[in-house]
């Protein structure tokens, strides 16, 4: 069985997702996925690696990325 990934960004969390649009697929913790997603740049394509409902709650609430203008 494969250990759990840590977080790219802080290095101290577990990763509860990876991030498919970069190469190599980079894993995020849920504290700083969810900063991404108060900036306005949330991980959209991603692949779940644990309990992600924070996650996709906070983006079906929508942000700049993923809000339509006009």
């Amino acid at each position: 069985m494969a250990e759990p990934s840590t977080c790219a960004e802080c290095a101290t969390q577990p990763a509860v997702l990876e991030d498919l649009d970069t190469m190599p697929p980079a894993p995020w913790c849920l504290g700083c996925a969810l900063v991404l997603v108060k900036l306005g740049d949330p991980v959209l394509n991603y692949r779940a690696l644990g309990d992600i409902a924070e996650y996709t709650a906070a983006i079906a609430r929508g942000t700049t990325a993923t809000l339509r203008f006009g």
